[in-house]
């Protein structure tokens, strides 16, 4: 349970940060120094932060694990989060720790490249995590993610499928240097079509098709499936031996931040509500397209971030 004996639906697992944003022309070559714009601390935070944000706005029951630094960015994260009705109480607090910052570029077309800094989840023990998913142990679905130490996120994985049940969904990025190993107790492998490649093999102009890619990947790890996120292409996913794509939804892109960490979050709330895979992927289609007509993830401007429930069945609705 959460505060005041809340029933949490959903646990995310993974890092909180505070992200720096800058605009520049293009994305910079390997070497090159350029000029950036507008650079400024903004509603941003680690993917940890910004599910949980995009979950709790779609009135999904939403309870966080991670830990900060006893800093303002720490408070930040706190006050993000719990506005978006996100129950912190296993939002540790460490005096040893500073709370992780990250750097995103945007470029003239919406596009975006991340630098993370460290995370001060590294300092989470497992005796931590496995508390706190214990005293959250009736969700039904938890999340996580590499924003954190890989093995760590592995680690509170294996505790919410082999301890409790729980559905378990793993975004893999970054990319981890060293092998994840076996990953059977992971329902879903998480990545976009780059990170894919990558796990195949493959140069990043790969025109292997979509479900040969996945199939490599889920035979690999021993995983239930696989979701991938496509950019403009849509999504790809296999769940068993079932495979589909999703259409995109067309719309003009101003922001391409924080929208895989709202698709996630989008797939999760599907399957909380009853919808069955198929169907929660397709709806977190259109939610990622409406995100992307919007500038921001965390802030709470309005026509900005991620969306109210109202506000995503209004679009949808527009969209059929």
């Amino acid at each position: 349970m959460g505060k005041n004996g809340k029933k949490i639906d959903v646990i995310v697992l993974n890092s909180h940060g505070v992200g720096q944003i800058c605009h520049v022309k293009r994305l910079p070559r390997r070497g090159e120094t350029m000029e950036a714009t507008h650079w400024r601390v903004e509603e941003d935070g680690g993917k940890g932060a910004t599910v949980s944000v995009a979950l709790g706005r779609l009135g999904v029951s939403t309870g966080y694990i991670g830990k900060v630094g006893y800093d303002p960015w720490g408070d930040m994260g706190d006050q993000w989060m719990s506005e978006s009705g996100v129950d912190t109480t296993f939002m540790y607090r460490d005096h040893s720790v500073s709370t992780g910052t990250g750097l995103i570029m945007v470029d003239e077309d919406g596009l975006n490249t991340i630098v993370d800094g460290d995370s001060a989840c590294a300092a989470l023990t497992w005796d931590e995590t496995h508390a706190a998913i214990e005293a959250m142990k009736e969700a039904q679905v938890f999340i996580t993610g590499f924003g954190m130490p890989f093995k760590k996120a592995l680690d509170g994985a294996k505790i919410a499928k082999e301890e409790f049940g729980m559905l378990t969904l793993c975004n893999t990025s970054p990319l981890p240097s060293e092998p994840m190993g076996d990953l059977s107790y992971l329902d879903f492998i998480v990545l976009n079509d780059i990170e894919a490649r990558v796990l195949c093999g493959l140069p990043e102009d790969s025109d292997k098709p979509y479900e040969q890619m996945l199939r490599q990947i889920r035979d690999e790890y021993h995983t239930r499936g696989v979701i991938m996120t496509c950019g403009e292409d849509g999504s790809a996913v296999l769940d068993g031996e079932e495979f589909w794509t999703v259409a995109p939804t067309p719309v003009k892109a101003v922001d391409t931040i924080g929208a895989g960490d709202g698709y996630l979050a989008a797939v999760a709330a599907g399957l909380v509500w009853g919808k069955n895979l198929k169907e929660a992927t397709q709806w977190a289609s259109k939610y990622a397209a409406y995100k992307v007509t919007r500038k921001g993830s965390m802030t709470r401007k309005p026509g900005m971030g991620y969306p109210e429930l109202a506000e995503v069945e209004a679009f949808m609705e527009a969209h059929p």
